[in-house]
């Protein structure tokens, strides 16, 4: 997988702008749809709410699984800019869908459309454009601020969708999220990308979208986003998701004043956090005052976590696996986040709100005692250099 550098000494310069606000962009957009798929979708395939929602995640993750094997002929076939900028009409068609009434196996196929495209819009752009735009020697610190965006998103985008539908209706709110995907198209369009003559890939390869040996920093990082989606499900109110920037902002604050070069010390520590967020909210997460203090302790322990499994990946893999392991980064973010959101609307009515605390709780402990015991040894002996 050849990458090439248009020779940018600095890290921010015009074009690593553009496309760092083009991902905020898209990501904010689709997030926007995590308070409101339910309102969006209605009743799918049958069933009731929860089980709508449930099938609306699962859509999406199809979507996402299907164009998997090809994206890298396509990068490497065709212009890279080209390839991000069909995938974003891809997510816009499909969220124009969500403006117009219609049966709701249109919208089942909007979902998976829109997961497809959102798979090849984010390999295009945060595992190929990301690392040509950069200078080879910056490239680390790129893919850190681009994922910092994403996680930023996880706040701007619920916030939209929390005030949007209820003030000015679904139709509004679908509005914004096209707009703000038109934003990232102009924002692709001017970029400056080098010329690099076709080449022939095998058509069919999970080159740039899996990392195998990165399994065992999948599985706690997916886990937990999973419980992080658990807990943000119970939570529709601007307050929380405004604490919650706050927390990713201390956790920013943290890694560059007392955890730069501790990689295990800043896991321990967000491991720490993130299960006094579930403690904090057994014993009482509707209580005023205590609402804010969640949303801190996972504001904080997910940057302090997820930010250090991206530094992980990068150790473990080779050069030219760079942008295969910043997509299987994405992968478990995504996959955990949405996941453990969809499961949110249903579980917490079937089990009671203790048990659901200790499920939250028990996930956060859990996978910090596996990356404790399992991968941090692993990871030891296999890291670079």
């Amino acid at each position: 997988m050849a990458q090439i550098s248009v020779g940018h000494k600095a890290l921010w310069h015009a074009d690593f702008l553009k496309i760092i606000l083009a991902n905020f962009c898209v990501c904010t957009s689709l997030y926007m749809f995590l308070p409101v798929v339910p309102v969006c979708m209605g009743r799918i395939l049958g069933e009731e709410m929860g089980g709508g929602i449930c099938a609306s995640v699962l859509l999406f993750w199809v979507g996402i699984c299907l164009p998997a094997p090809f994206c890298n002929y396509w990068l490497d076939a065709y212009r890279r800019k080209n390839v991000a900028l069909w995938a974003l009409v891809g997510i816009v068609c499909a969220t124009m869908a969500f403006l117009f009434d219609g049966p709701q196996w249109v919208r089942g196929v909007a979902r998976m459309m829109q997961g497809a495209s959102y798979c090849v819009f984010q390999i295009a752009l945060g595992s190929t454009l990301l690392l040509d735009l950069s200078d080879t020697k910056k490239r680390t610190e790129a893919a850190h601020v681009y994922y910092w965006f994403t996680r930023l998103a996880l706040v701007f985008g619920p916030l939209s969708g929390i005030v949007l539908p209820v003030h000015y209706g679904v139709r509004l709110f679908a509005g914004v999220s096209v707009a703000l995907l038109l934003c990232a198209g102009v924002l692709i369009v001017t970029m400056r990308v080098p010329f690099r003559a076709p080449l022939e890939p095998s058509w069919c390869t999970f080159d740039r979208f899996w990392l195998p040996r990165g399994f065992r920093l999948f599985v706690p990082l997916m886990g937990v986003a999973f419980s992080a989606g658990l807990m943000l499900g119970q939570y529709r109110n601007v307050e929380f998701y405004l604490f919650l920037a706050v927390g990713f902002w201390l956790a920013l604050w943290g890694h560059h004043f007392f955890f730069r070069g501790k990689l295990q010390t800043e896991l321990a520590v967000g491991f720490v956090v993130l299960s006094a967020s579930a403690l904090l909210w057994g014993l009482g997460g509707d209580m005023e005052g205590m609402e804010w203090s969640i949303a801190l302790c996972l504001g904080s322990g997910l940057g302090f976590v997820t930010s250090r499994y991206l530094l992980s990946y990068i150790r473990i893999c080779e050069h030219c696996e760079r942008g295969t392991a910043q997509t299987s980064y994405l992968l478990g973010w995504d996959a955990g986040l949405w996941a453990g959101y969809s499961v949110s609307f249903g579980l917490r009515t079937e089990v009671g709100e203790t048990i659901y605390t200790y499920i939250m709780g028990a996930i956060f402990v859990g996978m910090g005692m596996f990356h404790l015991f399992w991968t941090r040894l692993w990871y030891m002996r296999n890291k670079r250099k």
